[in-house]
């Protein structure tokens, strides 16, 4: 986990603010005791229609664009370009009683957030979401929302690039799938507002037929890379897709950071009390490794890495660190560069715009044979491991946009029965690891799965 690289760039300054957003002011307020229950959240009536997300490790480039857009229009179908990012969030409140509030000036929850021009936004998910935002709101997700306690007409307050604090109002709290996942929606222009002004994905939808812009993304040469991810609402489930920030916070706790005090790399603390709850000092795990790891996923990776050193002890090393194994477990190199995380969170800031926080600072993903499966480097993890932590609960980092075969991430549920014409290291078809029928569909909640997170 140690050796990653980092680009660090200080996030723009932003000196317009439009009508609909509100500086907060300083006026005393009164403390909520209890969360309160969310409400006036909407019920699906239409789900997202078709859609296809085109997006890049860093800002989306003028190439990608083009050809994007090239085979849009190749299938007829609309295309637009938006931004995904993550901004801290200081303040809940309904009227002037607090429901959620950071520790301190400086301090605030992380959120991911997705903006779209409006048109886009009322042509994928319809004007019952699409309303809201014209009207000056934001549209929470449904997930996000219950973690908070938050209802609609309350305000949130958000930190903007600048380090101002910028209030928007709740319009709508709509369940995950409509909303793509996000846990905040918003427009061009209130993203603008905040200071994240760095596009990193196109976005098409509404294509005539799914073959169609199948066959146009293919003529174009457009396909997931390296650089480039697609995820379109009809694609079979990927046994390697990750979780969303709401997500990830609802199985792993929701933390604080202490934005005030980033480090040039981006490092900072989180709050005492969830680290209290989610993460303890270092356990040693099955096979020698030992790391601080969050609680949520201790069984899992301690029933993974039992049944790796149980079945295929060839493949766990527990040598000295110069004697590298290529394929396998080296537990010294885990013990010294790898792990689960550093008891501090990390946020990136590669788009320009406010930051993309690493799962690392959940706990979340457990790093071994670092020097092996380099970050970007093509994967050279035994495929026998993969499918075992697929199986206890985990995706593997082999076949992320960046490829990190060295990343072993807890998702909650098992991935080694999912038909899924993986890049690296597919499950194996036969009666014991793969499941029949036809493949499971991928959820319209994940389409902005990755929006103010880092692959790694």
């Amino acid at each position: 986990m140690q050796r990653r690289r980092l680009a660090i760039i200080a996030p723009l300054a932003v000196s317009v603010l439009f009508g609909h957003v509100l500086v907060s002011d300083a006026a005393d307020i009164v403390q909520v005791g209890d969360a309160a229950t969310a409400t006036g959240h909407a019920v699906p009536v239409l789900g997202m229609v078709d859609s296809v997300s085109i997006a890049q490790t860093g800002p989306l480039t003028d190439a990608v664009r083009n050809v994007a857009f090239a085979a849009a229009a190749s299938a007829g179908a609309p295309a637009v370009v938006g931004r995904g990012f993550s901004a801290g969030l200081t303040r809940v409140r309904r009227g002037n009683a607090v429901v959620q509030q950071s520790l301190g000036p400086g301090w605030a929850f992380p959120m991911a957030i997705t903006a779209l021009p409006i048109e886009a936004i009322g042509g994928v998910m319809g004007r019952r979401i699409s309303g809201p935002i014209s009207a000056g709101g934001v549209v929470m997700g449904q997930t996000s929302a219950n973690i908070r306690g938050a209802a609609v007409g309350d305000t949130i307050d958000l930190m903007a690039a600048n380090g101002g604090t910028r209030t928007f109002t709740i319009g709508l709290i709509a369940p995950d799938d409509e909303v793509g996942g996000t846990e905040i929606l918003i427009s061009l222009e209130q993203a603008d507002v905040l200071g994240a002004t760095i596009p990193t994905r196109v976005l098409i939808y509404g294509p005539p037929s799914r073959s169609a812009i199948d066959l146009a993304l293919q003529s174009s040469g457009l396909y997931s890379n390296t650089k480039v991810r697609i995820r379109k609402t009809w694609d079979a489930k990927d046994p390697d897709g990750t979780r969303s920030m709401a997500v990830t916070k609802s199985l792993l706790g929701e933390f604080q950071m202490d934005y005030a005090n980033l480090t040039t790399l981006g490092w900072t603390s989180v709050d005492s009390a969830w680290k209290a709850a989610y993460l303890p000092a270092a356990r040693t795990y099955p096979t020698g490794i030992r790391t601080r790891c969050n609680n949520t996923i201790h069984a899992d990776l301690t029933a993974a890495l039992a049944e790796v050193l149980a079945t295929y002890p060839s493949l766990v090393y527990t040598g000295p660190d110069g004697l590298l194994s290529t394929t396998g477990i080296n537990v010294a190199n885990a013990n010294q560069y790898g792990g689960c995380s550093a008891g501090q969170a990390r946020l990136s800031r590669i788009t320009q715009s406010l930051g993309s926080v690493s799962r690392h600072s959940w706990g979340q993903p457990l790093d071994v044979s670092t020097v092996a499966n380099c970050q970007g480097c093509v994967p050279r993890m035994d495929c026998r491991i993969v499918r075992i932590f697929r199986k206890h609960n985990f995706a593997w980092g082999g076949n992320f946009l960046l490829s990190d075969g060295m990343h072993f991430e807890w998702v909650g549920e098992q991935r080694h029965t999912l038909q899924y014409p993986s890049k690296y290291c597919p499950n194996t078809v036969n009666a014991q690891t793969q499941s029949t029928g036809p493949p499971s569909s991928e959820s319209s909640d994940t389409l902005f799965a990755d929006d103010g997170l880092i692959e790694e």
